[in-house]
C-alpha cells in the first residue's frame, strides 16, 4: 500500500511540475507527439524515372528561373568555413540585424506570424557574425559556449538567435511564441538546429532558440523525420535524384549538372563538403 502511496505522490508532484513549467510540458507534448508523428516521405528515383539534361553552372545562372545562394550550408566542427568563404548578407529592414540574403523572405513571414498569433515582436539576439566577431566570442566566453572560428552557422548569417519579450534563451520555450516558433518553423522553411536529444550528432546543447534556414522542402523533411542537417545531407546520396511532393533534389559534384528537362524555379546551394544541392520546384 505504502510504495502505491509513493508512486501516487510522484504523478502528483510531476503533474503539478508540468502545470507551472510550460517549457517541460512543451517538451514532453512534443516527445510523445513525435512518437506518432509521420515523416515526410522521400523517394530515391530510378534514372529511367526522370529526364535530365547536362548543364554548366554559367548556363543555369544566365536563366532568370534559376537562384544561387547558401541555404545549405553545412558548418561545424568537422566542415569548417574557409578563410575565402563570404557570407551573402544584407541589412534586414533597417534594424541593424545582417542576415544572409536568403532568409529575409522567410524570416518576415515567421516574424509576421509570430506578430498575427501572439501580439509578440520576434527579435534577433544574434545573427550574422563576421570570422574576426567570432574569434572575439570564443576568446571571451569560451570553447564551452562560443563555436570555434569557421565552426560557427553565424558567420554564414543563416542562423538566428530569436526571442520575445522577456523570454530569452533557454526561457524562449516558457512563451506561446517560442512552443509555436519550435513547433512550426519548418513552415517557415526554417530548423531547430540543435534539437534535443541529438547532441551526438550535432555536438551542440539542445537550442530552442537557434533557428537556421535551408530552405523548402528540406526544412519540413528534416523536421518531420526527426533528422539533424547532418543527418539529412549524409542521406542525400551523390548523383541521385530524391523526390518531395512537386520538388526534385540531387546532391551533385558540380562543373557540370545534370538538371531535370523542365522546371520552375531551381536553387543550387553549395553544401560545404565539397557537393552541391540542387532543388529543383516542378510546374
Amino acid at each position: 500500500m505504502k510504495k502505491w502511496k509513493g508512486l501516487l505522490l510522484l504523478l502528483i508532484v510531476a503533474a503539478v511540475f508540468l502545470y507551472f513549467r510550460e517549457d517541460v510540458r512543451f517538451r514532453v507534448v512534443d516527445t510523445v507527439s513525435g512518437w506518432f508523428r509521420e515523416g515526410v516521405e522521400w523517394t530515391e528515383l530510378k534514372p529511367e524515372d526522370i529526364k535530365v539534361v547536362q548543364k554548366q553552372l554559367s548556363q543555369l545562372m544566365a536563366e532568370e528561373n534559376c537562384r544561387y545562394d547558401q541555404s545549405l550550408m553545412l558548418v561545424n566542427e568537422e566542415y569548417r568555413l574557409t578563410d575565402a568563404y563570404t557570407a551573402a548578407v544584407s541589412e534586414y529592414k533597417d534594424s541593424g540585424v545582417f542576415m544572409n540574403d536568403c532568409i529575409m523572405d522567410a524570416y518576415a513571414a515567421l516574424a509576421a506570424a509570430v506578430q498575427a498569433r501572439f501580439d509578440e515582436k520576434l527579435y534577433v539576439m544574434s545573427s550574422y557574425r563576421t570570422a574576426e566577431e567570432q574569434e572575439a566570442l570564443l576568446a571571451s566566453e569560451g570553447s564551452d559556449t562560443a563555436a570555434q572560428t569557421g565552426a560557427s552557422e553565424h558567420q554564414t548569417g543563416l542562423a538566428l538567435d530569436v526571442y520575445v519579450q522577456y523570454y530569452a534563451g533557454d526561457g524562449f520555450l516558457k512563451s506561446e511564441a517560442g512552443q509555436f516558433v519550435n513547433a512550426n518553423c519548418q513552415d517557415y522553411g526554417f530548423i531547430i538546429r540543435y534539437p534535443r536529444g541529438r547532441e551526438s550528432v550535432t555536438g551542440i546543447r539542445y537550442e530552442p532558440w537557434h533557428i537556421r534556414y535551408v530552405g523548402e522542402p528540406h526544412a519540413v523533411v528534416i523536421a518531420s523525420n526527426g533528422l539533424t542537417l547532418e543527418e539529412y545531407i549524409d542521406r542525400l546520396k551523390p548523383d541521385v535524384f530524391f523526390q518531395v511532393g512537386n520538388y526534385l533534389i540531387s546532391r551533385q559534384r558540380g562543373g557540370e549538372f545534370y538538371v531535370p528537362a523542365v522546371y520552375e524555379e531551381l536553387t543550387i546551394s553549395p553544401d560545404n563538403t565539397g557537393y552541391y544541392i540542387l532543388t529543383a520546384k516542378l510546374s
